[in-house]
């Protein structure tokens, strides 16, 4: 549920700089789980802490994490939950601490 408290602190950068017709991009490094997982827990969470955000224009983006492989034990990186490891085993992320940025992107001039 630490989410929650991600949530509530994005929910306040974003009050103190509101999104002014740009787009919220959030960039995320580590994790304890799956991105899915995180996204879905994430964004249920910012609905109640910001319900002024339009959660569909709302981009995450994940950077490549610690990967175990669960076969050998080699370590590596990938943002994919579905990567294997180089002996073609399936891989678990390594659990570390979510980092998450704030970008606001302005929307493209030459869109309609």
């Amino acid at each position: 549920m630490h989410e929650a408290g991600i949530a509530i602190a994005i929910a306040g950068a974003l009050r103190k700089e509101p999104p002014d017709g740009s787009r919220v991009r959030l960039r995320v490094s580590g994790g304890h789980g799956e991105p899915d997982d995180f996204d879905e827990s994430l964004r249920f969470h910012l609905a109640a802490a910001t319900p002024e955000l339009d959660l569909h224009d709302l981009e995450i983006v994940h950077r490549a994490v610690g990967r175990l492989c669960a076969w050998c034990g080699a370590t590596f990186s990938a943002s994919e939950p579905d990567a294997v490891g180089s002996c073609g085993g399936s891989s678990l992320p390594l659990p570390t601490s979510e980092r998450v940025e704030i970008e606001m992107v302005r929307p493209d001039a030459s869109s309609p």
